[in-house]
């Protein structure tokens, strides 16, 4: 929990260069290298963002409570919807329009 960003960052740096598949020349041990280096990478990936970082400290007990004042949930929720608005938009690209288009074009013949 004390650990800085930086401190972060070197450990990742380190590590992925031990663990890179493509670093080791024993085959047998690739399989396991590329395990482990996905695993270090969702790692990274939760303790590099401040607000995924808060989430598993928390759950881990090593923080007593969430802020109260804390607004990145609100991010978090709108990152989703935006999310969310890019896939509907996608789906509807791909099939000619949306369901609303669809209905009033069916309507109109």
């Amino acid at each position: 929990m004390s650990a800085t960003t930086d401190d972060i960052k070197k450990a990742y740096r380190s590590m992925a260069l031990q663990y890179h598949p493509n670093v080791c020349h024993d085959g047998s041990k690739k399989e396991e290298l590329t395990r482990m280096f996905v695993q270090l990478n969702a790692a990274y990936t939760t303790l590099s963002n401040p607000q995924l970082r808060a989430d598993y400290d928390y759950e881990l007990g090593l923080r007593s409570k969430k802020s109260v004042g804390n607004e990145n949930w609100r991010c978090r929720w709108q990152e989703r919807v935006v999310e969310l608005k890019r896939r509907s938009y996608t789906r509807m690209a791909q099939r000619d329009g949306s369901w609303g288009s669809r209905v009033r074009a069916r309507n109109m013949n």
